[in-house]
């Protein structure tokens, strides 16, 4: 499950951007970026690991 709350950071366009705020309307679920006048969709963004997660560490095990 990914969590779209304040301050999470993701990659969108090539880029780290952090959340600042959700947008519920009728034609679903948007996220607002902090410092940016961007508007996206949630699978515009791609999750980024915190640092020293188990989960980053166990991806590269096989």
């Amino acid at each position: 499950m990914i969590l779209y709350k304040p301050g999470t950071p993701f990659i969108y366009k090539g880029r780290q951007v952090t959340v600042d705020y959700i947008i519920i309307r009728r034609t679903g679920l948007w996220i607002r970026l902090a410092h940016s006048e961007d508007v996206c969709r949630p699978e515009d963004l791609t999750p980024i690991a915190p640092q020293g997660s188990d989960l980053a560490e166990s991806a590269g095990r096989t």
